[in-house]
């Protein structure tokens, strides 16, 4: 007799790939690492042909992202290697699709850690700022405080 039914849970344990975006260096990789074996090159002939450091040959070759330079760099060593390899025109940007290639867009978070108040002109501004802040608030505080008291001192003598 079964006291529990897991088979309802394992919808569950199925976890949905998010990314269904094929990374497109490992086949530009095997299409270098295919040509440059058909014309008999090394990788330190392909290096010396087209300038191109050992490294980031490795690095497209083996899909090392660690090697690999960053998008407006690798389009360039692309059409270097095509041109090197006689590989059609412009076969290996087009692999890497516009989905793929990341966003690195520098966001700056404006925090008051991160502001020197003496030496940046941030911190100039802040301090203007509450400058002017305090002479709005002082000025406000005597308007709206427009009592005048006088008090009279009488003189009175006292004999010695």
């Amino acid at each position: 007799m079964k006291l529990f039914n897991f088979k309802k849970f394992e919808k569950l344990k199925i976890k949905k790939k998010r990314d269904n975006i094929v990374d497109p260096y490992i086949n530009i990789g095997n299409i270098i690492k295919e040509s440059r074996v058909k014309k008999n090159l090394s990788i330190e002939d392909l290096s010396f042909l087209s300038k191109i450091p050992i490294s980031t040959i490795l690095g497209i070759e083996n899909n090392v992202k660690e090697l690999i330079p960053p998008y407006p760099f690798i389009r360039s060593i692309l059409l270097k290697l095509e041109e090197c390899l006689s590989l059609e025109k412009f076969i290996l940007i087009k692999l890497i699709k516009k989905d793929y290639i990341p966003n690195k867009i520098i966001k700056r978070n404006f925090t008051f850690t991160k502001i020197d108040l003496f030496n940046s002109w941030q911190g100039s501004f802040i301090y203007l700022l509450l400058l002017i802040i305090s002479i709005f608030v002082l000025n406000s505080f005597y308007l709206n405080n427009r009592v005048i008291e006088f008090k009279y001192i009488e003189k009175t003598s006292i004999d010695f």
